[in-house]
C-alpha cells in the first residue's frame, strides 16, 4: 500500500473501471442502455471520471518531482520528460501497433467496420479499414507522436488515450506549473480559481465537459491537473486535523461523486462534482497511516492491486471493447446478431462480469510482461533510476 499517499492507487483503479463501462454501454450492452438510464445516471456519466485521473495526476507528480524542480534544482526538464515518456508511452505504443495491425488484417481479407447496433444506426457500419472514424490512417502520425488532442481527432485509435495525450502536454508544461505546489505566492492561492473559471466557461459554453480534442481539452485536463498540484500543501497540512483521523468524512467524500452521478449532469452539477473530487482525494491523501474497518475496505491488497492494474485497464479496454467486437461478428456473425437481439437484463450483467474479468486479466498480464518490464529496461538504457513513488503517476 502507499503509505505516503494512501487511497490513491485504490481510486485510480475505480475511475478506470467506471470509464470502460461508459464505453461499454455503447459496444457491450446498447440494448439496455435506455434502461440503465432510466434508472440512474451512474454509467451515462463515466466519462467524468476521467477528471478524477488528472487532479490524482497532479497531486502525485507534485508530490514525487516537485522539490526536485526547486532550488536548488535536482532533476533536468529532459530527465523529467524521459521519466514520463518511459512510463506512459511503450504500452500505449504497443496498443497502436496492435490496432494497426488489426487494420491490416482487415485490409487483406476484406472486413469492414463493426461495433454494433449503435454504429449501424449512425451508418458507421462497413467502413474499409483505416477509413473508421476511429481509426483514420491521417491521424497516425499525431497518435504515435501523442498530440492527437490538439487536432481535431481525439478519439482516433487508442480512442481512451486522448486523455493520455492531454497528460502529455500537461508534463511539458510541469515546471511551469510547479510552483503552484511547492511556493506560497499569489498565484498559488489564485490557482484554483483561475482552474475552475476554465472549467465553467467550458462546461458553460459546451453545456458538458465531456471535450476531447482541441483547446477545450487541453484546458479541461491542464486546469484539472493544476487543481492536483495546487491541493498537495493543503493535502500535508490537513493530515493534523482531527478529522483526518475519523471515518465519517472519508466516507462521505467516497459517497459524494456516485450521488451526484445518480442524476443528469448539468452545468452546475458539473462544477459540484469537480469540488467533490477535489474534497475527495484531499481528504483520502491526508489519511496517513490510521487504521479503520473503512479504510481496510478502501486500502487493501486487491484494490491496490487493481489501482497497479489501472492504466493498462484503461488503455487495453478499447481493444478489447472495439477489437473484440469487431473480431467477434467476424468469426460469428450469427452470435453478435443474437447477442444485441437479447433483453434479459441478467444476461447483461453476466456478459459485463464475463468482459471485466477478460480485460483484469488481459491488464494483469500487461503489467507484468509488457508495462513494467518495458519501463525498466528503457529506463536502464536512459540510466535513470525510478523515484519511489513514480509508478503511482
Amino acid at each position: 500500500m502507499n503509505q505516503s499517499l494512501p487511497l490513491l492507487t485504490p481510486l485510480r483503479g475505480i475511475a478506470a473501471l467506471m470509464v470502460v463501462l461508459f464505453h461499454a454501454r455503447l459496444l457491450l450492452f446498447p440494448q439496455w442502455m435506455e434502461s440503465i438510464a432510466g434508472h440512474t445516471q451512474l454509467i451515462e456519466n463515466g466519462y467524468l471520471w476521467v477528471d478524477l485521473f488528472f487532479i490524482l495526476s497532479g497531486l502525485v507528480l507534485a508530490h514525487v518531482y516537485g522539490e526536485a524542480f526547486t532550488s536548488p534544482r535536482r532533476i533536468g526538464y529532459g530527465r523529467f520528460l524521459w521519466l514520463r515518456l518511459t512510463r506512459v508511452y511503450p504500452l500505449y505504443f504497443v496498443t497502436l501497433v496492435l490496432l494497426v495491425g488489426w487494420e491490416l488484417y482487415k485490409a487483406k481479407h476484406g472486413v469492414g467496420f463493426y461495433a454494433g447496433p449503435l454504429f449501424k444506426m449512425w451508418e458507421w457500419e462497413g467502413m474499409p479499414p483505416f477509413g473508421s472514424p476511429f481509426t483514420p490512417v491521417e491521424a497516425l502520425p499525431s497518435a504515435l507522436l501523442l498530440m492527437q488532442v490538439v487536432t481535431d481527432q481525439g478519439l482516433t485509435w487508442n480512442f481512451a488515450a486522448w486523455s493520455l495525450s492531454v497528460e502529455w502536454i500537461s508534463y511539458l508544461l510541469f515546471p511551469l506549473l510547479i510552483p503552484l505546489a511547492v511556493t506560497r505566492s499569489r498565484w498559488s492561492h489564485l490557482a484554483p480559481l483561475l482552474a475552475l473559471t476554465v472549467l465553467a466557461s467550458i462546461v458553460h459554453s459546451r453545456g458538458t465537459l465531456d471535450v476531447t480534442s482541441g483547446a477545450l481539452a487541453v484546458g479541461r485536463g491542464v486546469s484539472e491537473f493544476v487543481l492536483g498540484l495546487w491541493l498537495l500543501p493543503r493535502v500535508r497540512a490537513a493530515q493534523r486535523l482531527p478529522m483526518m483521523q475519523r471515518d465519517l468524512p472519508l466516507l462521505i467524500a467516497f459517497v459524494l461523486p456516485f450521488l451526484l452521478m445518480q442524476f443528469t449532469m448539468t452545468p452546475q452539477r458539473t462544477l459540484l462534482l469537480i469540488g467533490a473530487y477535489v474534497l475527495l482525494i484531499w481528504i483520502a491523501a491526508a489519511q496517513g497511516e490510521r487504521q479503520s474497518p473503512l479504510l481496510r475496505l478502501l486500502d487493501n491488497r486487491f484494490t491496490n492491486w487493481l489501482g497497479d492494474l489501472s492504466y493498462s485497464i484503461y488503455l487495453l479496454h478499447a481493444l478489447v471493447l472495439l477489437t473484440g467486437c469487431e473480431l467477434a461478428h467476424y468469426l460469428a456473425p450469427g452470435l453478435t446478431d443474437w447477442w444485441f437481439a437479447q433483453t434479459n437484463p441478467l444476461l447483461g450483467v453476466v456478459a459485463t462480469l464475463l468482459m471485466l474479468a477478460v480485460l483484469i486479466g488481459l491488464s494483469a498480464l500487461s503489467y507484468n510482461l509488457l508495462e513494467r518490464p518495458l519501463q525498466r529496461r528503457l529506463r536502464r538504457i536512459g540510466k535513470v533510476r525510478q523515484p519511489v513513488m513514480e509508478q503511482a503517476g
